[in-house]
């Protein structure tokens, strides 16, 4: 197992009360692997990748969580517990590139200071022809042109393909995908995923892809965690959880999903979608039982007031959901 995460529970400190983000939070990812997190606005997935990178901001509080990583273990409760990776073990691709660039350096500049990091004997010359190297292997056009321009001469996707060269560099062992196609048109959208998968097959790395689209983690990911206000409810492989969901939650998330074939009206006010009615729980006070149970459509008196374990779903240990409903017989 490449990444294994045990336990993770994040705290954030408000005006109005302590809101609990996460509640015992646990992932593994084999290497090679691409695992998919999905969840609603609001339901944790970028405070996993966070906590792991050790980026939470200052009002947040890690109350419990181990990180093994390739062999070794990490107390994310001790902050920057992971500080000496990024970079090195993990790398992250954030949703807006310009999170990761610095405006006032060359694309060249920033690609090299990876390589300082990583190879702090290499000289200057070697370093530029590796950076200028990992720009075609993105294939971003005219890379040695790219190397002297500035990140806002650039467009979004070449933004990101500079993000992606930038993890082939540091050669991580877990890659961080934190909706690196949201702000992407869905053409520069599968050329971006074409090379997170080709990165991830280059230097066989784990990669977590966080998304709000189901479609990408059934195309391209290998297994599903489920999140939602802070705990996962489902997990297993992407076939697994696609042809037989075992919570609720996870079939209403896939029953919103709209199939590009879908035929459509040409009145656009005729059109119709599935929604999952009501809203998230307030994070600073988790209502008793399941935590979906005031959304679920075919819960039952117990889910009032039973919290659910996780259970295997149809027998199968490798699928598990946490649903009173896979308890009884």
């Amino acid at each position: 197992m490449a990444i294994s995460l045990r336990n993770l529970s994040v705290n954030y400190s408000l005006q109005q009360g302590t809101a609990h983000a996460l509640r015992g939070v646990s992932l593994d990812i084999e290497k090679g692997q691409m695992h998919g997190l999905v969840g609603e606005s609001g339901s944790g997935k970028s405070t996993v990748a966070f906590a792991l990178m050790g980026l939470l901001a200052n009002n947040a509080n890690v109350t419990s969580g181990t990180a093994t990583i390739e062999g070794k273990s990490f107390d994310l409760t001790k902050r920057n517990a992971t500080a000496d990776l990024r970079g090195r073990g993990m790398a992250m691709i954030f949703q807006d590139p310009m999170l990761s660039l610095n405006p006032v350096f060359t694309i060249g500049t920033q690609l090299c200071e990876v390589l300082r990091r990583r190879t702090p004997g290499s000289d200057r010359k070697t370093q530029g022809a590796m950076a200028e190297d990992a720009l075609a292997k993105v294939r971003l056009s005219n890379p040695g042109r790219r190397m002297n321009q500035y990140p806002h001469e650039l467009s979004g996707g070449m933004r990101q393909r500079v993000v992606i060269a930038m993890a082939l560099l540091s050669e991580p062992a877990l890659l961080i995908a934190d909706e690196p196609t949201t702000a992407l048109d869905v053409t520069v959208e599968a050329q971006i995923m074409r090379e997170i998968i080709g990165l991830r097959d280059r230097i066989g790395c784990a990669v977590l892809l966080i998304t709000h689209s189901l479609g990408l983690v059934t195309e391209y990911c290998d297994a599903i965690s489920v999140l939602y206000a802070g705990e996962k409810l489902e997990s297993g492989t992407v076939r697994q959880v696609q042809r037989q969901p075992g919570h609720p939650y996870t079939r209403m998330l896939f029953d919103c999903e709209v199939p590009i074939d879908r035929e459509r009206h040409a009145d656009a006010s005729q059109n119709r979608f599935t929604v999952i009615a009501g809203d998230l729980p307030d994070p600073r006070r988790r209502p008793p039982g399941c935590i979906f149970n005031a959304r679920c459509d075919v819960s039952f008196e117990d889910c009032a007031v039973v919290s659910p374990g996780d259970y295997p779903v149809r027998n199968d240990d490798s699928h598990s959901a946490r649903c009173l409903r896979l308890a009884t017989p």
